[in-house]
């Protein structure tokens, strides 16, 4: 597994984030399913603003509870591969929450996909 990107990887996500601050968006950066966040954090590690997806937790955790086969097809990537539409459905609700947590503050979706307000806990 990668600990690090090549520069060529490096200079596109910081031209890319460089591109978004001038239009006053920020960057959404998602990880591949089953790897660590923290190699994709570095390159961003003087910048603020940059919102980070965590895959490896959430897959690592239905991996628990189910089979690799019900979320990935192959293992292109060493421990994770192309998903399945169940692991494509996790992945995206995975971002979904992120960002609408990130950005909009209040809303999450739930298991079924829909949309719901965020209770806070206190």
């Amino acid at each position: 597994r990668l600990k690090y990107y090549t520069f060529f990887t490096v200079y596109n996500y910081r031209k890319l984030k460089q591109i978004l601050d001038k239009r006053g968006i920020r960057l959404v950066c998602v990880q591949y399913p089953m790897c660590n966040l923290e190699p994709l954090k570095r390159i961003f590690e003087k910048d603020e603003g940059v919102i980070f997806v965590d895959n490896e937790s959430v897959f690592k955790e239905v991996l628990k509870k189910t089979s690799y086969k019900e979320y990935f097809r192959d293992m292109f990537g060493g421990d994770f591969g192309h998903c399945t539409e169940k692991g494509n459905r996790l992945l995206a609700q995975n971002i979904a929450n992120v960002i609408l947590k990130e950005v909009f503050f209040k809303y999450t979706y739930n298991d079924d996909l829909l949309l719901e307000k965020e209770v806070k806990k206190e």
